[in-house]
């Protein structure tokens, strides 16, 4: 089926409604920016957020389009297979970090003053080095990620106005960069509650629809094994699913969320041990609700949007909510979906810039530059990001799901050198170095050329295995940290 003949443009509904949603955000900003004032401020709020925001800016930091387009584009695609991988495993996302991670990550933030992810790698392993090689892959791998948010947004922008989609990736890109650049964190992670009280919304009404428009969950499960029994049993229509994949996208979704720098960063901006624990009882419920909801209407959408293909399946939300919903409903629910995107490239637009200001520039070529200094070029640096990755979207090389899923992968490596690093005193510079190095070579091989050499697995699964050892071997053999390292973060 051809979706532009489905598309049903409403450009003068759909731009009031975002125009007010845009200016919304962009006011946020404007507040955030009069009460940023420092480098801590600018990227971790202080170390002063508190249990809601934290909690919200968590949820709506880790769904992003991919859980609102991708996510439900494979149920689509795969039927109830792939809605039951992805919502267990992005509802633990938040859980096993907090339990493994989160006390230690808090009390390092506080007492040493750090700002990102590589900060932490940097004191830890006693290596500037290391803190530049983590910037430099952080920055290769986020701006995929980001550009993969901005692709939503020319999605939705085509079906409800029939306008190109570079004019919605330019668009959205532009305002992220505005409040990001002004407020920092702080804009980032305010503008977060919104967004995630946006994408509950969105998720709640979205599955309604899709059961109206299905008949009902009898007639639709009647239906889904009329066309295909596939789409109701593992491992999914053409075995998408098999125990390998379901095993390993459960754990690559909840646990190494454990490394990605946009959820790290949130620990270190959380007040106390308190708003963590609350911040993760808000956080779950709100990924559990909208995972659940949003990727069931994507395996509802068979029913009564069927026959899209390739790239076309990213329309399926969009399409469900613009065939059921008044044209002022719908756009002003849509943009649930484009808060999805907002909320996680805002957040990947602060780390990626910090690691070009704070663990590239300050730590490695001008040690002199003040942190009032650095504040104003992270102001520039953002800019210039957030062009790149709206570049990058313009040229949409594949799905959102796709794309996502690679550029989480190749952070998820570091998972290694994070949890070796906080619990094993005898883990090293050379074994992180060794470890990581092995682990993304070999991600990048099997993702791009070589996938049977992961034995069915998600590549991260395998490669990740293969860190650890690499890291814990070179270890053992290396020289480890001073005592007076390993005292500040083993206190």
């Amino acid at each position: 089926m051809d979706v532009g003949t489905m598309l049903k443009p409403i450009p003068s509904v759909f731009y009031g409604v975002l125009a007010f949603y845009f200016v919304l955000m962009a006011g946020i900003g404007y507040f955030s920016a009069k009460n940023t004032n420092t480098l801590k401020d600018f990227f971790v709020m202080s170390g002063k957020a508190g249990a809601i925001v934290s909690g919200f800016a968590y949820f709506a930091t880790q769904y992003s389009m991919s859980t609102f387009m991708g996510c439900p584009a494979t149920c689509y695609k795969v039927g109830f297979a792939g809605l039951s991988i992805s919502v267990p495993g992005l509802v633990f996302s938040m859980i096993i970090p907090v339990l493994l991670v989160g006390r230690k990550l808090i009390r390092l933030g506080h007492t040493q003053g750090f700002l990102t992810l590589a900060d932490y790698l940097g004191d830890r392993f006693e290596s500037n080095g290391l803190r530049t090689f983590q910037a430099l892959l952080m920055i290769l791998f986020m701006i995929p990620m980001m550009g993969a948010q901005t692709i939503g947004a020319g999605v939705i922008l085509r079906v409800y106005t029939g306008a190109p989609e570079w004019v919605g990736i330019v668009g959205m890109g532009i305002v992220v960069i505005l409040y990001c650049m002004s407020g920092g964190i702080r804009g980032a992670m305010l503008t977060d509650v919104i967004q995630g009280g946006l994408m509950l919304a969105t998720a709640i009404v979205t599955f309604a629809v899709s059961l109206d428009l299905g008949g009902g969950f009898e007639a639709i499960s009647a239906k889904l094994l009329e066309l295909n029994p596939a789409y109701m049993s593992h491992p999914g229509v053409g075995g998408a699913y098999g125990w390998a994949n379901y095993v390993s996208m459960i754990v690559l979704w909840s646990f190494f969320s454990i490394s990605q720098p946009t959820l790290v960063t949130k620990f270190f901006a959380m007040k106390d041990y308190k708003v963590m624990f609350k911040a993760t009882i808000l956080g779950t419920l709100g990924m559990w609700i909208a995972a659940t909801l949003i990727e069931w209407s994507g395996v509802n959408g068979i029913v009564s949007i069927p026959g899209l293909q390739g790239k076309d399946i990213d329309f399926i939300v969009p399409l469900l909510l613009q065939k059921s919903l008044s044209p002022v409903i719908s756009s002003l629910l849509i943009t649930g979906i484009m808060a999805a995107g907002m909320s996680t490239i805002d957040s990947l637009l602060i780390s990626a810039t910090g690691a070009i200001t704070r663990d590239i520039y300050q730590m490695r070529i001008n040690p002199r530059a003040t942190d009032g200094q650095i504040l104003r070029l992270s102001r520039y640096v953002t800019v210039i990001i957030g062009v790149i990755a709206i570049c990058f979207g313009v040229s949409r090389p594949a799905t959102i799901f796709k794309l996502i899923l690679f550029a989480f992968g190749g952070l998820g490596i570091w998972t290694a050198p994070v949890l070796l690093g906080l619990y094993w005193k005898g883990a090293t510079r050379a074994g992180a170095f060794a470890g990581v190095a092995v682990g993304e070579v070999l991600f990048v091989l099997m993702t791009l050329k070589h996938p049977g050499w992961a034995f069915g697995f998600n590549p991260l699964m395998v490669c990740w295995a293969y860190a650890m050892i690499v890291m814990i071997v070179v270890s053992l053999v290396t020289r480890r940290a001073s005592d007076e390292t390993l005292k500040r973060h083993f206190a």
